[in-house]
């Protein structure tokens, strides 16, 4: 079966989300509070009103991969609150996080 997805529109945020669901869960909680950084560092004040609105509004069930870690989820649900080129630009700066996270396992 072949699912229209969202981000199916966005090739980089694809391929980051096919690379990430291979990740064991101890590195993807690593992950995922890295990239909790990057948003704050970027978009503080439209992170803060996400926040709150996303408290008010909780998601009865969580039925994709990426939703059994919360702050993946929250990281991933954020970029739908952005512009296109917002968006790129914040998964571009997952993708180097990423990379620069994959340079440093390998040189342990």
């Amino acid at each position: 079966m072949n699912y229209n997805r969202w981000y199916d529109k966005y090739p980089n945020l694809k391929k980051l989300l096919i690379l990430l669901e291979s990740v064991d869960d101890y590195n993807i909680e690593i992950i995922a509070q890295d990239f909790l950084q990057i948003i704050m560092s970027k978009y503080q004040e439209k992170f803060d009103i996400f926040i709150q609105n996303m408290s008010h509004n909780v998601l009865p069930g969580y039925n994709r991969w990426y939703d059994k870690n919360y702050n993946l989820h929250t990281c991933i649900e954020f970029l739908k609150v952005l512009d296109d080129v917002e968006k790129e630009d914040l998964i571009n700066s997952f993708i180097l996080s990423i990379m620069s996270f994959i340079t440093n396992v390998d040189n342990e």
